[in-house]
C-alpha cells in the first residue's frame, strides 16, 4: 500500500501534558519568534535601505537574515498553534512541506555561511584582489549557488523520505517533522537509501566545516601580523560574529545528530531540536550587530530616519540675541542673551512672538531618568505594540478571509480593529524611539500630525462602538427586521458615518489646538502629544477658552452615544433574559458581553483621564491613565472579543492553519 494511502497526518511530540504549561510554552515561543522576526526584519532593512552597507559582507548578511526567518518560520508557528489549541496533528502534505522547507532553508544557510568564510579571507588574506573576485556578479553567483544547492538537497532528502512506506504508527517524536524521526517509523530496509543520502550531506557539510576552519586560520594569522591595533579591532569585530555563528550552528546540529543512543530521549530530542534549529535564528541578529557598530549605527539611523523626515522645518528665523536694557546685539549663546525674533526689530523682552516661530518642537514626557528602565520600557512597550499588531491584525485576517464572518458585526468588528491599529500605531512607536533613543523631542509638526491622527481614530472607534451597540439591538431586539435595517449598504453608509465624524472632529480640534499662541515653554506632560497638555502651553484665555468649549461639545456628543450604547443594553438584556433557549442566551452574550467589556473599558479610561480632579493631578498620573485609554483598549480588545466567541475563535484557529500549511 502506498505510504499517502495509510497516513494521512502525523502527531508531533507535545510540549507539556498540562493546559498551563502549554499555554506558558506558547507565550515562550511567541516571544522567541517575535524576537526573531524583529532582528533578522531590523538587518534585512538597515542593509537593504543604507548604501553604506552595500557591500558583499552585508549582502551575504542579507540573506543569512532571509534564511533565518525562513527557518524559524517553518518550525515555530506550528509549534505554537499546537500549544495553543492543545492539539498534536500535522497533516502529511504539510510534514512533508515542512521538511522541504527546513532542510532547503538550513542547507542553504550552511552554505552561505561558507561563503561569508571566504568572503572573510578574501577581506584579510586578499585586499587588493577583494573587488575583483568579489564583484556584484560573483556574489550574486556565489549566494544563487548557496540557494540553489539548499534546494537540490531538499528535493532529494523530501523525495527519498516521504516515498517510504511507514508502518509504526504516526507519533513523530519531535515538535516538528524531523527526517531521523520519520525514517523510525519506516517498515522498509529501503530507509536504508535515505540514511546513506543523508551520510553523503554530512560528508559535504564536513567538507565546507573544513574549509571554514582553515579560512579562519589564515584569517587569523593575517590579522595578528597587522601592525594597526585598530585594523586588528576591525578584522575581530567583522569574523568573530560569523565564527561565533558558525559555531552555534554546527555544535547544536552536530549535538542533534550524531548524540550516543544511550542518552537519547524525547525530552532530549525536543532540548537539542530547539537549539539548532529555533536558537541560531534568535540569536544571530544579536550577534552580528554586539561588535559591528556599522550595523548598529545603520540600525540606529533607520529608526531615526522616519522622525528626521517628519522633522523638516520651516525655513529658519534668522534670530540675534539682545542684552537686557542695553539693546546691543550679540550673536547667540552671550552668557547675558535673551533670543527674540527678527533682526532689526527692538522688541520688548517681554512681547510674545507667534506660534510657529517660537516653538519648533515640543519635549514630551520620559518614561524613565536612567537608562536600564528606559530600555525595560522599551522592551515593555514593543511587546504591547507586537502583540496588539498580532491580535488586530488576526481579526482582520479572519474576517477578511472566511465568508462565514461576512456579516454586520464582524464587518464593523474589522473596522474597530483597523481604528485599533491605527491609535495605537500613532502613540506607541514615537514613545518607543524615545525611550530606545534616550530623547524626549518630537517636532512641531509630527505633534499635529500625532494629535490629528490620534483623535480622529479615537473619535471614529468610539463612534464605530456606538454602531456596534445598535447592531447588537437589531439583532436580538428585532432580529426579523434585521436584514433590512442592516443591509450592506446601511452598513457601509454608518461605518462612513463614524469615520467621516472622527475625521471632522479630528479637523476642528486639530486646527483649533495648533493656531493657539504658545508661550509657556515647549514640555508637554505625557507621552505622547494630548490636546488637554498642550493647551497648557498657550498664553491667550480667550483662544484657549474657544477650545475648551469644543471639547466639552464633543464630551456632550461621546456622552449622548454613551446614553445610546446604556439604553441599547437594557433592551438587548431583557430581550436575552425572556428567551425560553439557554443555547440562545449563551450565544446572545457571547456576542454582547465582549462589545460591553470593550465599551466599558474605552469609556471608563478616558473619562478617568480628562474628568479626574485636579488635585490628583500629577505627571505620573496622568502617564498612568493615558496609558490606560490610549494603549491598554486597542491591545486587549482582540483577547475581549476571541474569549467568549466561539465562531471568531474558531475561524482564528482555522486562518492560523491555512497560513502554516497552504
Amino acid at each position: 500500500m502506498s505510504n499517502s494511502s495509510t497516513i494521512t497526518e502525523f502527531l508531533l511530540l507535545a510540549f507539556a501534558d498540562t493546559r498551563e504549561l502549554q499555554l506558558l510554552h506558547f507565550a515562550l515561543f511567541l516571544g522567541i519568534y517575535l524576537a526573531a522576526l524583529l532582528g533578522n526584519g531590523l538587518i534585512l532593512s538597515a542593509v537593504a535601505c543604507h548604501h553604506r552597507l552595500h557591500t558583499p559582507m552585508y549582502f551575504f548578511l542579507l540573506n543569512l537574515a532571509l534564511l533565518d526567518l525562513g527557518c524559524i518560520s517553518t518550525t515555530l508557528p506550528k509549534a505554537m498553534a499546537n500549544a495553543l489549541w492543545d492539539t498534536r496533528a500535522i497533516s502529511y502534505q504539510g510534514c512533508a512541506a515542512q521538511v522541504f522547507l527546513f532542510v532547503f532553508l538550513m542547507s542553504a544557510e550552511y552554505s552561505l555561511l561558507t561563503v561569508m568564510a571566504y568572503d572573510r579571507y578574501v577581506a584579510f588574506c586578499k585586499p587588493l584582489h577583494y573587488g575583483s573576485l568579489l564583484g556584484s556578479r560573483a556574489c550574486a553567483q556565489m549566494a544563487a549557488a548557496a540557494w540553489g544547492s539548499g534546494f537540490l538537497n531538499a528535493v532529494l532528502h523530501t523525495a527519498n523520505t516521504f516515498s517510504l512506506p511507514l508502518c509504526r504508527g504516526n507519533a513523530v517524536d519531535q515538535f516538528f517533522c524531523e527526517i531521523p524521526q520519520i525514517l523510525k517509523l519506516s517498515c522498509s530496509d529501503s530507509y536504508l537509501r535515505e540514511v546513506g543520502a543523508l551520510i553523503f550531506t554530512v560528508c559535504l557539510a564536513f567538507g565546507c566545516f573544513i574549509f571554514i576552519v582553515l579560512s579562519y586560520m589564515q584569517i587569523f594569522r593575517a590579522v595578528l601580523r597587522s601592525p594597526s591595533e585598530q585594523g586588528r579591532y576591525k578584522a575581530f569585530s567583522t569574523c568573530l560574529p560569523h565564527l561565533a555563528v558558525v559555531s552555534l550552528f554546527l555544535s547544536t546540529i552536530i549535538f542533534a545528530y550524531f548524540k550516543p543512543p544511550s542518552i537519547s530521549s524525547p525530552a532530549l530530542h525536543l532540548v537539542v531540536s530547539l537549539l539548532y534549529s529555533v536558537l541560531p535564528p534568535a540569536v544571530n541578529p544579536v550577534l552580528y550587530s554586539m561588535r559591528n557598530k556599522v550595523l548598529k549605527n545603520a540600525v540606529r539611523k533607520l529608526f531615526q530616519e522616519r522622525e528626521l523626515q517628519s522633522s523638516k522645518r520651516a525655513p529658519e528665523v534668522r534670530t540675534v540675541n539682545y542684552i537686557a536694557h542695553s539693546r546691543v546685539p550679540y550673536f547667540e549663546g552671550h552668557p547675558q542673551a535673551a533670543t527674540v525674533r527678527a533682526p532689526e526689530m527692538d522688541m520688548p523682552n517681554n512681547q510674545q512672538m507667534p506660534n510657529r516661530s517660537s516653538v519648533s518642537e515640543f519635549l514630551l514626557l520620559a518614561f524613565a531618568d536612567t537608562r536600564d528602565l528606559q530600555l525595560l520600557h522599551f522592551a515593555l512597550l514593543l511587546g504591547i505594540y507586537l502583540a496588539a499588531l498580532l491580535g488586530n491584525g488576526l481579526i482582520l485576517s479572519a474576517v477578511a478571509c472566511h465568508h462565514r464572518l461576512h456579516t454586520p458585526m464582524y464587518f464593523f468588528l474589522l473596522n474597530l480593529a483597523l481604528l485599533d491599529v491605527g491609535s495605537i500605531s500613532t502613540t506607541l512607536p514615537k514613545a518607543m524611539a524615545n525611550a530606545l533613543w534616550d530623547t524626549r523631542a518630537i517636532s512641531y509638526q509630527g505633534c499635529a500630525a500625532q494629535v490629528f491622527l490620534f483623535v480622529f481614530l479615537i473619535a471614529s472607534d468610539f463612534y464605530v462602538l456606538t454602531v456596534m451597540a445598535y447592531d447588537r439591538y437589531v439583532a436580538i431586539c428585532k432580529p426579523l427586521h434585521y436584514g433590512s435595517l442592516l443591509g450592506s449598504r446601511a452598513c457601509a453608509q454608518m461605518a462612513a458615518a463614524a469615520w467621516g465624524s472622527g475625521f471632522l472632529n479630528a479637523v476642528l480640534h486639530t486646527a483649533n489646538t495648533f493656531s493657539l499662541p504658545l508661550c509657556h515653554g515647549n514640555a508637554v506632560d505625557q507621552f505622547f502629544c494630548e490636546i488637554p497638555h498642550i493647551l497648557k502651553l498657550s498664553c491667550s484665555d480667550s483662544d484657549y477658552l474657544k477650545e475648551v468649549r469644543l471639547l466639552v461639545v464633543s464630551a456632550c456628543l461621546a456622552l449622548v452615544c454613551f446614553v445610546f450604547i446604556v439604553v441599547s443594553y437594557v433592551h438587548i438584556f431583557r430581550a436575552v433574559l425572556r428567551m425560553p433557549s439557554e443555547q440562545g442566551r449563551h450565544k446572545a452574550f457571547s456576542t454582547c458581553l465582549p462589545h460591553l467589556a470593550v465599551v466599558s473599558l474605552f469609556v471608563s479610561t478616558a473619562i478617568l483621564a480628562y474628568l479626574k480632579p485636579p488635585s490628583i493631578s500629577s505627571p505620573s498620573l496622568d502617564l498612568v491613565v493615558s496609558f490606560l485609554y490610549s494603549v491598554v483598549p486597542p491591545a486587549v480588545n482582540p483577547l475581549i472579543y476571541s474569549l467568549r466567541n466561539q465562531e471568531l475563535k474558531a475561524t482564528l484557529k482555522k486562518l492560523i492553519l491555512v497560513v502554516i500549511f497552504t
